[in-house]
């Protein structure tokens, strides 16, 4: 009878021993998940779906590395933006490059940009699918 008392009594703390430790994994788990939930900034939460504005925002950000005069102005409201299925967006605008006075010269461009999720305004979270220059 003492056997079968000890053994019992064995099983209990191995039973309590264990249900601690499964126990603490789900308070670990539990503040893994709320520290990644929360690990963005405010304004990245935020942000959503892109619209329009930051399809054009990011637009000019892939257009200006391939014109080769640095002073390069794009209009602020001169430019036309479609939204596809899928947060693909195609843009349609020019860029003048500012050159000496009378040499101005102006390239339309339309591109087709894929926003793949993230911040936005962060170029790095768009694909470019296309581009024309004219």
């Amino acid at each position: 009878m003492n056997a079968f008392l000890q053994d019992k009594a064995h099983k209990k703390r191995f039973f309590q021993k264990g249900l601690i430790a499964i126990i603490s994994l789900i308070v670990i788990f539990g503040i893994f998940v709320m520290r990644f939930a929360l690990s963005g900034s405010r304004d990245e939460m935020m942000n959503g779906a892109p619209g329009s504005d930051d399809a054009y925002r990011v637009a000019k950000q892939f257009i200006r590395p391939t014109i080769k005069n640095k002073n390069i102005a794009f209009p602020e409201s001169g430019y036309q933006c479609a939204e596809k299925p899928d947060s693909v967006f195609v843009v349609k605008s020019y860029a003048e490059a500012k050159g000496q006075p009378g040499s101005n010269s102006i390239t339309s461009f339309e591109i087709t940009l894929k926003f793949v999720g993230g911040n936005v305004g962060d170029k790095r979270n768009w694909r470019m699918l296309r581009m024309n220059e004219n």
